[in-house]
C-alpha cells in the first residue's frame, strides 16, 4: 500500500474534514502526503500519487518557465524540493508562462507525469520528510492539455485559492504537532522527579510549559479561523502562527526532556523534525509575511 492509498479515505474537497485529519497526523508526528493530495482534491484533479513542489499562494520562488509553441508546452527549470517526489507518479508544477498571456497572471499550473522524459529527480536527505527529491525539468514537452488552469477546467485564481486551502491544511498539521509535543512534555515533566519532586513543579519549567500551552492554543485557534474563511490573508496569518508555535513547542519539548530528548527513539526528535519539514511546506514564515505586507500595501 502506498502513502496515498493510506490517506485516500480521509482526503476530500472538504477543508474542515481534511484539516481535522491533518491535525490527527500531527498529533502522532506522522509524515504523510495529506498536503499535496488535499491540494489536488481542492482543484478536482484526480491523478495517481501526486506531489507538489514546496510552494504557496505567493509562488515567490517559482523557477520553472513554460514556453508555448505549435506542439504544446516546453518546461525548463528547477521545480525545487518535492516531498515524496522520489515515489510520486504525478507532479503539479507552477511555471512562468512565456510570453505571458496577461501581466497580472504570469503563472500556470501543469500536470506532469513524473516519468516523463526530461524530468530529473535527485534524491535528497531531509529531516522530517520522506522520499524527498530535488526536481529539475530539462525541456519537458507536454501537450496543451497538461496546463490545468486553461480557463475551462480552472483559472489561476482557483489554483491560488486551492494553494491557500492546502496552506491551512499544513498549518493544521503543525497545530497537531504542537499539541502532541505539549502532551509529551507534560507527561515527561510530571513523571520525571528531581530532588524529590516532579520537575513540572519547578517554576522555570512550569513557566515554559505555560508558554508552550499558549502557543498550542494560538495555533489551534488560528487554524479554526482559517478553516471557516480560507482567505489569502487568513492562510498566510495561520501558517505564520502555526510555523512559529510548532517550532517553539517542539524545541521546548527537547529542553524539558534534557539530554534524553536527543535520542532518536524518544518523542522529541520526530516532533521537532516534522515541524521543521512542514515549516517550509506551502511557504515559510518569511514568505507569508511578505504576502501580508503586500496585501496591506
Amino acid at each position: 500500500m502506498t502513502p496515498w492509498d493510506e490517506i485516500a479515505p480521509l482526503v476530500t474537497d472538504d477543508l474542515r474534514a481534511v484539516a481535522a485529519a491533518a491535525y490527527e497526523f500531527g498529533l502522532r508526528a506522522t509524515p504523510t502526503v495529506v498536503v499535496p493530495t488535499a491540494f489536488a482534491a481542492f482543484l478536482g484533479i484526480d491523478v495517481p500519487r501526486v506531489a507538489v513542489p514546496l510552494i504557496c499562494g505567493a509562488t515567490n520562488d517559482v523557477n520553472v518557465r513554460a514556453f508555448h509553441d505549435d506542439d504544446g508546452w516546453v518546461l525548463s527549470g528547477d521545480a525545487g524540493a518535492v516531498s515524496w517526489g522520489n515515489v510520486a507518479a504525478t507532479l503539479l508544477v507552477a511555471a512562468h508562462i512565456e510570453p505571458p498571456a496577461s501581466p497580472r497572471i504570469p503563472l500556470g499550473l501543469f500536470v506532469i507525469d513524473a516519468e516523463q522524459h526530461g524530468v530529473i529527480r535527485t534524491p535528497r536527505t531531509s529531516i522530517g520528510s520522506r522520499s524527498m527529491s530535488a526536481v529539475h525539468l530539462a525541456g519537458v514537452r507536454v501537450g496543451d492539455d497538461a496546463r490545468f488552469d486553461d480557463g475551462s477546467r480552472a483559472t489561476w485564481s482557483a489554483v491560488v485559492a486551492a494553494l491557500d486551502k492546502a496552506t491551512v491544511v499544513a498549518a493544521a498539521e503543525l497545530a497537531g504537532i504542537a499539541r502532541g509535543a505539549l502532551r509529551a512534555a507534560v507527561a515527561y515533566a510530571t513523571g520525571r522527579e528531581q530532588f524529590g519532586a516532579p520537575i513540572a513543579t519547578y517554576q522555570a519549567l512550569a513557566h515554559r510549559l505555560a508558554d508552550m500551552a499558549i502557543d498550542t492554543e494560538a495555533a489551534a485557534l488560528a487554524v479554526e479561523e482559517a478553516v471557516d474563511a480560507p482567505t489569502p490573508q487568513n492562510a498566510a496569518h495561520t501558517k505564520i502562527i502555526a510555523n512559529e508555535a510548532a517550532h517553539r513547542v517542539t524545541a521546548g519539548l527537547h529542553q524539558i526532556n534534557g539530554g534524553v530528548g536527543f535520542y532518536a527513539d524518544q518523542s522529541p526528535a520526530p516532533y521537532y523534525a516534522r515541524a521543521l519539514a512542514l515549516r517550509v511546506e506551502m511557504g515559510d514564515s518569511a514568505v507569508h509575511r511578505l504576502r501580508l505586507a503586500a496585501e496591506m500595501a
